[in-house]
């Protein structure tokens, strides 16, 4: 058995899509000031590095993290290896090759994981409308990406969140996939129970239980 942790560290030096979102750890208690233990204090979106997005992100009454099936976030998922040479959004056609069934997981590697300990790309790989209305047709659960928004930055009306989570796919964000070969794995990458929460930081990982 092999595990892939995917999931970016949390610190500054992650990309944030808005500066209105600012990451702030600070340690309260410090045993090095004589204090009984350490202790410390995280504040920030909970879009923040590697993250599930809910139905209720965009969509009205949509599942929250309390609400949503944990199928979504575990169970056999499929790594797939898209090579862009450029930024551009991922087509259909980019799409149709590919093993995709319904009740799948997918996660889409499209070589942009190396951003995700660096300042705001704002020129980075999303999905396009029609790569996430033919997603929505195979009737998927999840779609992972390894950047820090399916829809292109400051996309009007954020068309592909609307369209995946509208018909009841979940979104997993800020994946790092690069050092971890195509194939089909176990994935665990559990949102945190936030009463009402539309979105949450994961610990993701991978598990590859042959090779």
């Amino acid at each position: 058995m092999k595990i892939y942790d995917i999931t970016a560290e949390i610190s500054s030096a992650l990309p944030f899509y808005s500066e209105n979102d600012p990451f702030k750890f600070d340690r309260v208690l410090r045993l090095e000031n004589g204090d009984a233990c350490n202790l410390s204090r995280v504040t920030m979106s909970v879009h923040t590095g590697t993250h599930a997005d809910t139905p209720l992100h965009f969509i009205e009454n949509g599942a929250a993290c309390d609400e949503i099936p944990l199928e979504h976030f575990y169970g056999k998922a499929k790594l797939f290896r898209l090579c862009h040479k450029e930024p551009r959004n991922i087509s259909k056609d980019d799409l149709l090759p590919l093993d995709i069934q319904a009740d799948d997981i997918i996660l889409l590697d499209t070589g942009q994981s190396c951003n995700m300990s660096k300042p705001l790309k704002k020129d980075y790989t999303a999905l396009s409308t029609c790569a996430a209305k033919f997603l929505a047709e195979k009737k998927i659960k999840t779609v992972g990406l390894d950047y820090i928004s399916a829809d292109t930055y400051n996309a009007e009306g954020f068309p592909v969140h609307h369209i995946l989570l509208g018909n009841g796919i979940a979104i997993l964000e800020g994946l790092v996939l690069q050092n971890v070969p195509e194939g089909e794995y176990e994935i665990s990458a559990l949102p945190l129970k936030f009463k009402g929460g539309e979105g949450s930081p994961v610990r993701a990982i991978l598990v590859a239980r042959h090779g």
